[in-house]
């Protein structure tokens, strides 16, 4: 099998795992020290993984109904919010660009558009105000619906995290929930809601995530594939 990666020697890895980005790249991290010459093999080994997880990241993408990997889109779909915007960009001498929304979820982006990176900082400062006009409200109404109280409730766009919970009872949510499923990110809610009465994945921990979804394996399987439903433009 000829396949391209690359690889990352991690001081921290205690074995080799592999690593799909949403562009279809693949990273193989390795512990220091580590064999190189071994990964042929070990991605041999892997071939039906490697298969699979493309397979499951064009479906998801293809769901989504957007290209994923556009550095300017012309659609935005947000499901966990049933909004799909269409996206305009009108040059003009300004040096930076402003997002308007008009009606019919049209989404205009005016002033320096020619500028690719200009365009992704706004509109993930678009994104960002979005999901903190709807994710705090949607987690406290999924908190008095199960009855799993909370101090406070921050917005972030973190890298690798969907949401986390302080021993405080603070809960931070990623704004890239936006892009994924209702479902998906009430299951997140649910999770980050049962951490502040266990701060643990303890046997009691899911006990709890299940007595408020027992559907949580299936979602938090699918979970794990869900950035490949986050833009590239998010990413970077």
């Amino acid at each position: 099998m000829s396949l391209d990666y690359t690889v990352r020697e991690s001081p921290k890895a205690k074995h080799v795992s592999l690593k799909m980005s949403i562009t279809g790249d693949l990273e193989v991290i390795v512990p220091k020290g580590f064999d190189q010459k071994r990964i042929p093999e070990i991605l041999q080994s892997k071939q039906r993984w490697i298969e699979r997880v493309v397979r499951r990241m064009v479906t998801q993408q293809t769901q989504a109904g957007t290209d994923v990997l556009a550095e300017r889109p012309n659609r935005i779909a947000l499901q966990a919010i049933a909004q799909t915007w269409q996206v305009e960009y009108r040059t003009t001498d300004h040096p930076g660009v402003r997002v308007v929304e008009r009606s019919n979820h049209q989404l205009i982006l005016q002033g320096n558009t020619t500028d690719i990176e200009i365009c992704k900082v706004a509109l993930q400062q678009w994104i960002a105000s979005k999901a903190k006009m709807y994710l705090p409200s949607w987690l406290q109404k999924v908190s008095q619906e199960v009855r799993l109280p909370f101090q406070q409730v921050s917005v972030r766009q973190q890298k690798t995290i969907w949401g986390s919970c302080s021993v405080r009872k603070t809960i931070s949510l990623n704004c890239k929930l936006l892009f994924l499923p209702k479902p998906l990110v009430r299951y997140v809610l649910i999770h980050e809601l049962c951490h502040t009465v266990h701060l643990n994945h303890s046997r009691d921990f899911w006990a709890l995530v299940s007595k408020h979804e027992p559907d949580y394996r299936s979602l938090d399987t699918s979970l794990r594939d869900a950035r490949y439903l986050v833009p590239w433009w998010m990413e970077q």
